[in-house]
């Protein structure tokens, strides 16, 4: 079959969305990072597809073939296919996009436009790209020369005023920059160093920030990411005084997580809180915060979560010290001690000693507490 090839993983779920497509004579492509991939020999199983019509025929048809379900997001209606399994699939309708402002959300010009039009409104020539699968082509369509630049591993917008008009890009460009080991394109650190002087970053909202450093932490290592942006301004837009180029563990909450443990309890915190995190994240990470400054065991297990992150931030900690309190108030009871000022005090001092190590075991908690009803 002419055209770029597709990993075999890939095409046996794109075939059956082409022949849908092919039916209802739909133009279907696969656009943006996927193809760059494929281009570069690399896995991807985030899979984005762009029809010049209607797509709810296609995601239908992946729900069924996936097992799962179409959920309708974000402000353009992008159809997700949600299923078990690696591959993850995002279907939209080609559109032509405009910014009346710089660094605002565009509005919608055109839709089912051709696909040269759609691809225009990308970040960079290396994911202005798409791959026909409906006619079995597989043809790749190029109108700005992302393969030129992928062969010659440049970085390169698609016009003057992209980064005016979208400073997130300015992040996307450090990951990818980072990411592929690429040269930027002549000029282009320019741009992003005008965005910046103009003011025109500082308009991102929290939550446009906050999307782009999960980006960033979803990178194999950010660090060179970070290095760029401390090297273009752009670190402080993100609120990260933190001693960035140390070693990270994987996944971008565990990241979050000890980004904010370096920081220390406080500031800590107000890291946390800068951001506009869903309520379990936010309430985990401080859960997380509050158990590693701690000077007791918890009351209660703590989440596994956080225990980990814990004990990754502090490998020094006695075994037991994240376990639950070996003693409880029924064992205080129990040793002839009352529900009082006095009682409470016991129960700390144990909690206490058991962080620091000095009560490893139930036993010896219990034997402590004897010695002290004495």
């Amino acid at each position: 079959m002419s055209g770029i090839s597709i990993p075999t993983a890939a095409a046996k779920i794109l075939r059956p969305l082409a022949e849908e497509a092919r039916r209802r004579a739909i133009a279907l492509y696969a656009v943006g990072g996927p193809v760059r991939d494929w281009l570069l020999r690399r896995a991807n199983f985030d899979i984005d597809l762009a029809v010049a019509g209607d797509p709810d025929p296609v995601a239908a048809a992946a729900a069924r073939l996936l097992g799962g379900r179409v959920e309708t997001f974000g402000r353009f209606g992008t159809r997700r296919i949600v299923a078990k399994g690696k591959f993850r699939l995002d279907i939209a309708t080609t559109r032509a996009e405009s910014y009346p402002e710089p660094a605002c959300l565009p509005v919608v010009d055109a839709v089912r436009v051709p696909i040269e039009r759609d691809l225009f409104r990308r970040d960079f020539t290396i994911n202005a790209l798409a791959v026909r699968l409906d006619d079995g082509s597989r043809a790749l369509t190029d109108p700005y020369g992302g393969a030129r630049d992928l062969k010659d591993r440049v970085l390169r917008v698609l016009h003057p005023a992209s980064f005016r008009d979208d400073p997130t890009r300015v992040f996307r460009a450090a990951r990818f920059l980072g990411r592929f080991g690429y040269r930027p394109a002549s000029g282009m650190i320019g741009g992003v160093k005008d965005t910046l002087v103009s003011g025109y970053a500082d308009r991102l909202s929290s939550h446009r920030r906050l999307h782009e450093l999960e980006g960033i932490l979803g990178e194999k290592d950010p660090r060179a990411a970070f290095a760029l942006l401390k090297a273009w301004g752009y670190l402080a837009l993100l609120h990260l005084e933190f001693p960035w180029k140390r070693a990270l563990p994987a996944g971008v909450e565990p990241r979050l997580a000890a980004l904010a443990l370096a920081r220390g309890p406080a500031q800590g915190r107000t890291f946390v809180d800068a951001f506009p995190h869903a309520h379990h994240r936010r309430t985990l990470l401080h859960e997380t915060l509050a158990l590693a400054f701690s000077d007791k065991s918890p009351r209660v297990a703590p989440d596994v979560f956080a225990a980990v992150a814990v004990r990754r931030f502090l490998p020094q900690l006695a075994a037991a010290a994240l376990k639950p309190c070996f003693l409880t108030g029924a064992d205080l009871i129990a040793s002839g001690l009352r529900p009082g000022p006095a009682f409470h005090e016991v129960l700390d001092a144990a909690a206490k000693l058991q962080r620091a190590g000095r009560l490893k075991t139930r036993s010896a908690a219990l034997s402590w507490l004897s010695s002290k009803a004495q």
